[in-house]
């Protein structure tokens, strides 16, 4: 089933299909969406009320995970997490990947999340 959130301002509507969707950055009041692809979107949400839209919304593959205070990761895309250069990388396993940066302490807290509950 896929799902496609719809988000009204006063000058647009704007439908986001969330499973191509990597992360979700913090910009103040605003979140900034990051598509796989690279392609970006800014809305007029915060990154709280968006995080609490998401955990109820029903996607095919995206589920993300709130990080820091600042961050949404689609757990799909996860292909590393890599602690000394205090990066996480998200891959569509083909052309595009993205990196970010995080803090260590956050990293860390991320990476036991990750081991705990997605074992293969």
């Amino acid at each position: 089933m896929k799902t496609k959130l719809l988000f009204n301002s006063r000058d647009e509507l704007v439908a986001i299909d969330f499973d191509n969707v990597a992360v979700v950055q913090a910009d103040g009041n605003y979140s900034r969406v990051v598509f796989i692809n690279k392609h970006e979107i800014n809305l007029a949400i915060g990154i709280n009320k968006l995080a609490d839209m998401l955990a109820k919304a029903k996607f095919d593959k995206a589920f993300f995970v709130k990080i820091g205070r600042s961050l949404l990761i689609n757990q799909a895309f996860l292909e590393r997490i890599d602690l000394q250069k205090q990066q996480i990388t998200l891959t569509d396993r083909g052309i595009s990947a993205i990196r970010i940066s995080v803090t260590k302490n956050v990293l860390k807290s991320y990476k036991n999340f990750v081991c705990e509950n997605f074992r293969i």
